[in-house]
This record gives structure tokens, C-alpha cells and sequence, in this order.
């Protein structure tokens, strides 16, 4: 029965280990760190768009280029050559 009672005792007395509590994160800085970044809110996602130029005006570089409108934003196109792709800003 004592030997019950002690191990109780010492459990109580021993704090409990969060999943964070490895030699790296041991320091307050660390740690305070890590809460910070899980209080921020995460940033808006800002999707590339690959292959556009973004620009304040708009040229047709080659015969082939098109202007076209889409969501309220002018593109140009062109299917001969695809660097030509532009998106006004």
C-alpha cells in the first residue's frame, strides 16, 4: 500500500511530456517561437501563374497574338508561340 501511495506522489510530481519537448525545443526561446508561429493566422494563398507575364500594358507581339477578356481581366493568347502570354495587372 505505501509503495502505491509513493508511485502516485511521483506522478504528481512529475510534469507531463508534450510531443514538443525534445532537447530541440527545450529552450524558451524555442518554444516561444513555436507558439508564435501557431498563433499567426496563415497567409492568403497567392497562386503563380505559370508561364504569364504580368503587365501594365498589354501588346500583341507576333500576327498570331489575341486580346481576349476573361473575369474582368484582359489576356493575350497565342497558340504559335506560348511565351507570348501576357495579363494586364
Amino acid at each position: 500500500m505505501l509503495s502505491l501511495l509513493a508511485r502516485a506522489a511521483a506522478a504528481v510530481a512529475r510534469p507531463l511530456r508534450s510531443p514538443l519537448c525534445s532537447p530541440v525545443w527545450s529552450g524558451s526561446r524555442a518554444a516561444a517561437a513555436a507558439r508564435a508561429l501557431l498563433a499567426t493566422p496563415p497567409l492568403p494563398a497567392v497562386v503563380p501563374l505559370a508561364g504569364l507575364k504580368t503587365k501594365t500594358s498589354l501588346k500583341r507581339r507576333c500576327k498570331d497574338c489575341f486580346i481576349v477578356r476573361r473575369r474582368g481581366r484582359l489576356y493575350v493568347c497565342c497558340k504559335t508561340n506560348p511565351r507570348h502570354k501576357q495579363r494586364k495587372m
